[in-house]
């Protein structure tokens, strides 16, 4: 598969993701998601995928606009229900609109885009606004607008690269996920297949990177020692 294709499959993920992680009314929006989720499926990217993204398309046929929007809100908006953090700030300091939205919006000002305030009120730090300006920095650079290209790939490294792993497990293990469940699975996949394009390596937990970080500091550098006894050996 050539360049031009792949950036076309990744536009239409990106698309999917960005449409499912925002609150939606309309069913324009729904009839849209089906036929995007029919699209895919007829191409998934492995067999774990072939089968969620099977699932997901018998549920919204099945199951229709008003329980999907229901599981959307219980995910992600209900206050009565234990819902998931859904900005790059918040799993970076615990809090909302903080250094990650001022990273976001000096992104979006050094693109030839803006965040329609009238149409989607969250903040640029909601994960649902970065996976459209993805989408939208990819559009632009199947045009040949290199800046988008360029632009796309810092807002992976620097915003989604950190989170979206947390994210996409909060999503995973919820209560009431369902076709969210599902949609965990292909977003997974996606992200490793998206990491190799990119050549962006997965980061550490914030755990592991301070026990790699201790250990480097005991971790003494190999000398030639006078063999002694074998419990004697410092390694």
């Amino acid at each position: 598969m050539d360049k031009e294709s792949i950036n076309k499959a990744r536009a239409v993920y990106y698309g999917l993701f960005a449409s499912l992680f925002i609150f939606f009314e309309k069913e324009e929006q729904f009839q849209k998601l089906i036929k995007t989720v029919e699209v895919l499926k007829q191409n998934p990217l492995d067999e774990y995928t072939d089968v969620a993204l099977n699932n997901m398309y018998t549920m919204l046929n099945e199951r229709g606009f008003e329980v999907l929007k229901q599981e959307n809100s219980n995910l992600f908006f209900n206050p009565y229900a234990s819902f998931i953090p859904i900005t790059a700030s918040f799993y970076d300091e615990q809090r909302d609109d903080g250094k990650k939205r001022l990273e976001m919006v000096n992104y979006v000002l050094s693109s030839k885009f803006r965040r329609d305030t009238d149409t989607f009120k969250e903040l640029e730090d909601h994960v649902g606004f970065i996976l459209l300006f993805m989408q939208k920095l990819i559009v632009d650079a199947l045009q040949g607008d290199k800046n988008s290209e360029a632009l796309s790939k810092k807002v992976f490294e620097h915003i989604l690269n950190g989170f979206i792993d947390e994210f996409i497990t909060n999503v995973y293990v919820h209560n009431n996920s369902h076709f969210y469940k599902e949609l965990a699975i292909v977003f997974q996949a996606f992200l490793e297949i998206e990491r190799l394009f990119l050549g962006i390596a997965k980061p550490l937990h914030e755990e592991k990177r301070k026990i790699v970080s201790l250990e480097k500091k005991q971790k003494k550098a190999p000398q030639k020692r006078v063999t002694r006894n074998l419990d004697e050996i410092v390694l």
